[in-house]
């Protein structure tokens, strides 16, 4: 819950302090000015909004990850960078083409979606995710 707060922070500070064509921009000089200033300090305290939020997110993944398949945690693991890099890999595809606007809010739905799906999976009880792991479909 916290990785969700901090990265919905950082991506109001981006959207408020980036021109809205930065992505896509070939200029060196963006066309669209940003609603306030950058300024190198606002950048680097973006970089460490960014840094914590992802690690908070990562070491919840795994943390779950290893609770729900502790029998056998690695195909799960496998599984979650296979699905990660996926995403990644289309995320690199749009991002040239997306106002950063857009692209922020597709990282603010899923970073929502994520906290969601995450809160629902604590919540579930530890005798339904251990029945779930123990059925092998051959």
């Amino acid at each position: 819950m916290c990785s969700t707060v901090i990265n919905c922070v950082l991506y109001y500070l981006a959207f408020i302090s980036f021109p809205f064509d930065a992505a896509t921009t070939t200029a060196k000089v963006a066309q669209d000015n940003p609603i306030i200033a950058s300024s190198l300090p606002l950048t680097l305290a973006m970089g460490v909004l960014l840094g914590l939020g992802d690690g908070g997110f990562n070491v919840s993944i795994y943390a779950a990850l290893g609770t729900v398949f502790e029998a056998n945690p690695a195909p799960a693991f496998a599984v979650f960078k296979f699905v990660q890099s996926m995403v990644g890999a289309g995320a690199f595809l749009y991002c040239g083409h997306l106002l950063l606007p857009y692209q922020l809010g597709i990282l603010a739905l899923s970073c929502l979606a994520g906290c969601v799906c995450f809160t629902l999976l604590e919540r579930t009880p530890a005798q339904v995710l251990v029945v779930v792991e123990e059925t092998h479909i051959d």
